[in-house]
């Protein structure tokens, strides 16, 4: 193969690499996020359950 082949090669094997690169850190941050807002959303309905809990037992 001449050198301008194995330069097209290379060019698009690091292409791959860079893609799945940005596309594993992409999948880290949404799982990251997904993570915190369901344990945010969790805290808010236990929260939400003792305050009815403390409403019934003050009726």
């Amino acid at each position: 193969m001449s050198g301008a082949a194995w330069s097209e090669i290379y060019f698009i094997t690091a292409m791959m690499i860079l893609i799945l690169i940005i596309g594993f850190v992409a999948v880290y941050y949404f799982v990251k996020t997904y993570k915190k807002e369901m344990r945010e959303r969790e805290e808010e309905r236990m929260k939400k359950k003792a305050a009815a809990e403390l409403k019934n037992a003050a009726e």
